[in-house]
């Protein structure tokens, strides 16, 4: 049997029940299946790729030098509980096939785009969604990314086989920021932004997943 529902005045259907009630139910059903399928996503993401950095030694030493995990260890001000993070974030794709800083580099550039966007946020929030994205981009540019691991030579603990090129256009860069000199006009080499958000992944997993501790240390 068909039925047609025709709007009233009062917001009533013809059958007498409120055409609101109606679409809220829908939304409520629709916003209930949505939540199932972000659950279930993030669940698989969860099991094919974050859950491996749950480690069941978190004493396990890394295979790289000490020295280099201690001289990292001192720029960021953070002692790893996990030495194989940091180990993994300073490793190029092309010195080992199985394990690269891309992942912790995906992780890193989310959270700290998060982090700042909550920082900006909370120091003001009657800033609009456009200055909010405006601040974020600036904050977390491969510019300034790059500018930063340049500053505290970052990429002189990177892993990594028969980059030649990449290496000279990486010294050409970090020579003209410690020096001092103008670098606008350089090529910004996107392995120095990698680095940095590969370590800030790779604090984050290391806190397990506290954002709020990893700007904290990002401030100090």
């Amino acid at each position: 049997m068909e039925h047609h529902f025709t709007q009233l005045d009062d917001g009533a259907s013809a059958d007498g029940k409120p055409a609101s009630n109606f679409g809220a139910a829908v939304a409520t059903v629709l916003l209930a299946l949505l939540l199932q399928i972000f659950c279930r996503c993030c669940r698989s993401i969860y099991r094919n790729h974050v859950k491996k950095y749950k480690f069941s030694s978190s004493s396990a030493a890394a295979n790289m030098d000490r020295s280099i995990i201690a001289a990292v260890e001192k720029i960021l001000k953070y002692k790893f509980k996990d030495k194989r993070l940091l180990e993994e974030a300073l490793t190029h794709s092309s010195c080992r096939e199985d394990m690269s800083y891309e992942i912790l580099e995906f992780i890193g550039d989310a959270v700290l785009g998060l982090a700042v966007a909550t920082h900006f946020f909370r120091l003001e929030p009657r800033l609009n969604s456009d200055q909010l994205t405006q601040l974020r981009k600036k904050s977390v540019s491969n510019k300034r990314l790059a500018h930063v691991a340049a500053r505290h030579g970052l990429n002189r603990f990177v892993r990594r086989k028969d980059t030649a090129p990449l290496d000279l256009i990486v010294r050409k860069y970090v020579g003209a920021v410690k020096q001092g000199d103008d670098h606008k006009n350089l090529a910004v080499p996107g392995i120095l932004a990698d680095i940095v958000e590969a370590l800030a992944g790779a604090v984050y997993l290391d806190l397990n997943f506290d954002l709020t501790k990893l700007w904290t240390r990002s401030e100090s």
